[in-house]
């Protein structure tokens, strides 16, 4: 019995020295950084909506208003994409090089 402990500690110490083979590289990470500029992500106050006694030239206004804010909305999430993607080529350009 004593003879198989002793023959296993050398066995792992005999592991220990041993020098391990060349590590393979690590693969390449992209790590973008594309964060949109403040001025393209700042909120727009929302329209108002009619309270109290109003009139359908009330509402009609507020509708037309809230149709031009959601465009501006979607305009601005476009053009975040856009910079987004203007982004990741430029960084993809960089690492071919």
């Amino acid at each position: 019995m004593r003879t198989v402990l002793i023959l296993g500690a050398l066995a792992a110490l005999a592991a220990c020295s041993s020098t391990p083979t060349e590590l393979p590289t690590p693969p390449a990470i992209n790590v973008y950084e594309c964060a949109a500029p403040a001025g393209m992500t700042a909120p727009e106050r929302q329209p108002l909506r009619p309270m109290g006694d109003y009139t359908q030239d009330d509402v009609a206004l507020y509708i037309t208003d809230l149709h031009h804010w959601a465009t501006r909305g979607w305009l601005k999430l476009s053009r975040v994409r856009e910079h987004a993607d203007k982004c990741v080529t430029s960084n993809d350009e960089e690492d071919e090089d």
